[in-house]
């Protein structure tokens, strides 16, 4: 039992090595996870290279194949019955009293028999006491050493039966006692089963919010090979204008080597940003189960609305964290643990054993880390509704550049009919307002990865240690 209980903690050790390190988790979410491969499985299937970002949870619970073996492995280790076990050793200690009833029956039967026959033989010996000088005329010599045998059989059959049973209730006790430990070690698998479940939970969690900042990431990473590939297109056009000029003469070919190798340091930045978002894809892909092609295609922008971000109750969102928080959850057991080892030792060693006074410091050692872990947990989630705000009124502020540069470019596009704006200086009034609506959109997406994050640790504990 204690290799598949060090199995289990292995496999949970792996696991959690393998998931994305985001936050610590706690609650389990079925959503979307498969049946057992005892039951009704779900074999992986090859993603659509398509998803929106509400999909995210059920597809890394039904696809991902790690968590998929764990979960399995877990199932394999709650097969175990320990209640048959117990209930084999029971049958064999209620047999052996059995027996030791039927011995001590027969002991005591074989022993009030040998008392009577005593009792019997003296009782004729006394009452033909006078004829003992002639015993050879007055009894059968021969009948008194039967008796007198009958008398040492019965003796010996009771002293042998109470021998025996000496024996059994030796056996009797030990298993009892294996009885007792097979109780205990059932108490031990199942605390070993339930932390092994929350890690496997915690370690789900985690990786669904590592897909779900990987989707995100993207998206913020498309927002600036957005506005990398417009500035190509700009130094593009630069380009041309001096490639124009040289051959005019009126720049030098100084000039046009350095806006030459400007180009070309823009494409090698798109280039750079493109492989990244490809790698990035990949990264989402893997979580998600699917192959990893760096070919995918998000369709949604997530977002949150004033509404939602006035909903929020700081006291009851902490309180549930906390009752969510695998962090929290690990550290209580630690306290647990740490207590029972003092008082084991107490009870085996004595109050004034070193075994005893070292299980105490541990014992009040695990408890004041216990609660450095909660104020840990609850400055990080102060932190968390705290970037929620400043995320927000970014937006505002965003919101209202766009709305100025809006008039800004409307403004130049009436000059340009009217003959007082270039075309380039219309191209860049263009520039500038959509560099504007990329400024709203990443702080848009910034909110809502302030609010999720905060509502990742509502709902699952996922609250960061850093």
């Amino acid at each position: 039992m204690l290799q598949r209980c060090l199995a289990l903690c292995l496999t949970c050790a792996l696991l959690l090595a393998l998931s994305v390190p985001v936050s610590a988790a706690r609650v389990r979410d079925d959503g979307g996870q498969p049946q057992s491969a005892t039951g009704n499985s779900t074999a992986t299937v090859p993603g659509d290279r398509a998803i929106s970002f509400d999909e995210i949870r059920g597809r890394v619970w039904s696809n991902n194949l790690t968590l998929k073996s764990a979960r399995e492995s877990l199932r394999s280790a709650q097969a175990m019955d320990w209640d048959e076990a117990i209930g084999e050793m029971a049958d064999a200690i209620d047999e052996l009293e059995d027996q030791i009833e039927l011995l001590t029956i027969s002991s005591q039967n074989a022993l009030t028999g040998a008392q009577t026959a005593l009792t019997a033989l003296l009782g004729t010996l006394l009452a033909t006491g006078d004829a003992l000088q002639n015993a050879g005329e007055s009894m059968n010599i021969n009948d008194l050493s039967s008796s007198l045998m009958n008398v040492i059989n019965l003796a010996v059959m009771g002293n042998l039966s109470q021998m025996q049973i000496a024996s059994l209730e030796s056996t009797l006790e030990s298993m009892e006692e294996q009885l007792e430990d097979l109780k205990e070690q059932k108490e031990d698998y199942q605390k070993t089963l339930e932390d092994t479940e929350q890690q496997i939970d915690y370690a789900a969690n985690q990786t669904v919010a590592g897909a779900e900042s990987l989707y995100l990431t993207i998206l913020s990473t498309e927002l600036q090979l957005e506005s990398l590939l417009e500035s190509q297109e700009a130094t593009q056009r630069t380009l041309e204008e001096i490639q124009l000029r040289y051959e005019l003469g009126q720049v030098s070919q100084l000039t046009l080597l350095q806006t030459e190798n400007a180009c070309k340091s823009v494409d090698s930045s798109v280039a750079s940003l493109e492989s990244t978002i490809s790698t990035l894809y990949s990264s989402l892909q893997s979580l998600l189960g699917d192959t990893p092609t760096g070919q995918m295609t998000l369709t949604t922008t997530p977002s949150v609305t004033d509404r939602q971000i006035e909903g929020i109750s700081y006291n009851a969102g902490l309180s549930r964290a906390k009752e969510n928080s695998y962090t929290l959850y690990s550290s209580a057991r630690a306290v647990e643990n740490a207590e029972e080892e003092m008082n084991d030792a107490l009870r085996e060693e004595g109050k004034n054993s070193y075994q005893y006074e070292m299980a105490a410091y541990a014992y009040q050692s695990a408890v004041y880390q216990d609660q450095a872990t909660i104020a840990q947990f609850e400055l990080s989630f102060q932190n968390l509704y705290k970037a929620i705000a400043p995320a927000q009124a970014t937006v505002k502020d965003k919101e209202n550049s766009l709305a100025y540069e809006e008039k800004v470019y409307a403004a130049a596009e009436k000059k340009h009919e009217l003959g007082l704006l270039s075309d380039n200086g219309l191209l860049e009034a263009q520039i500038t307002l959509h560099t504007a609506q990329r400024d709203l959109q990443a702080a848009k997406l910034d909110l809502f990865t302030a609010y999720h994050s905060y509502n990742q640790a509502v709902q699952y504990g996922l609250v960061s240690s850093s």
